[in-house]
């Protein structure tokens, strides 16, 4: 049976079948009504999250009598399957350049200095090549004494220093460095913990502004049963602690970890020092929480 989603369609023909409308699944499963409407037209990209797809489809079947896992099998090429995604962090903006310091302002100097000596030079080879060129010597080709003298003293005039006066370095002036602005950092975005809705004992939550960084769980009384997985069902820890005892699982940079509490009301589950509160008040309760990432700017 061909369509746009198959077992979208099969879900629905089974559900009308039975005569059950889409209110009463909705009160039976606890799932919103559009989302159920998603399932049976195949767009689960509409679903709060492609880990969620699974999970209300076999709340769906089991609903109407059917078994999932058969449904699973023949239909897993519609399903979408949970990949990991990079997270990638916030770029920062680069601080400020100091402006130009003392010793670069000296080195600017002594160029000027070495440059006026240069041109002080070149003026007075050429006034001396004139003077042998437009007569300034004698009948036997030598420098006339007393032109010679008058022309260095010129020269020396117009540069604003004596013939045989040394030329006096450029005080430079030191200028004191400024300081780089301080850059304002933004603050950062507060950790957000959203519950996203109940399906059978399990109660959907998503993260934001923050990562699985820092998760701990007291008890506060005995035969309670923790386990703790992630979505490919890697276990961080199983086991029946006693209390007072306090469980911190490395969940460090995980995307989706699910909390199975057995005895939850001997339970406390905190995450990165806030403590979350459980929605479901039943004994055996699992708690799935899903890593939104961050978008790049």
């Amino acid at each position: 049976m061909l369509g746009l989603s198959e077992l979208g369609q099969y879900l629905k023909e089974a559900r009308e079948e039975k005569q059950i409308s889409l209110d009463d699944l909705q009160r039976t499963t606890k799932i919103q009504k559009r989302y159920l409407i998603a399932i049976e037209e195949g767009r689960y990209d509409t679903l709060p999250g492609i880990f969620y797809a699974r999970a209300f489809v076999k709340t769906y079947a089991e609903a109407i009598g059917l078994d999932p896992d058969p449904l699973f099998d023949q239909y897993r090429h519609e399903l979408p399957n949970p990949q990991r995604e990079a997270v990638t962090l916030p770029s920062r903006t680069e601080r400020s350049k100091p402006s130009v310091g003392p010793k670069k302002r000296a080195k600017k100097g002594s160029f000027l200095s070495a440059l006026i000596a240069v041109v002080f030079i070149g003026i007075i080879v050429v006034g001396i090549w004139l003077m042998a060129q437009g007569g300034g010597t004698g009948d036997d080709g030598a420098i006339a004494p007393d032109d010679s003298e008058n022309l260095e003293a010129d020269f020396s005039e117009e540069v604003g220093t004596a013939p045989e006066e040394e030329e006096e370095e450029t005080e430079v002036e030191e200028i004191p460095e400024e300081e780089p602005e301080e850059e304002e950092l933004e603050p950062e975005p507060e950790l957000s913990i959203t519950f996203i809705e109940s399906s059978g004992n399990t109660s959907f939550f998503e993260l934001e502004n923050g990562q699985l960084s820092d998760v701990r769980i007291e008890i506060t009384g005995d035969r309670s049963y923790i386990d703790v997985k992630n979505a490919l069902g890697k276990t961080f820890y199983t086991g029946t602690p006693t209390e007072g005892e306090v469980i911190t699982p490395e969940v460090d940079g995980e995307e989706r970890v699910i909390f199975n509490f057995g005895a939850s009301q001997f339970v406390k589950l905190f995450i990165n020092d806030q403590q979350l509160e459980f929605p479901l008040d039943i004994t055996h309760q699992k708690i799935d929480i899903t890593v939104i990432a961050e978008e790049s700017e």
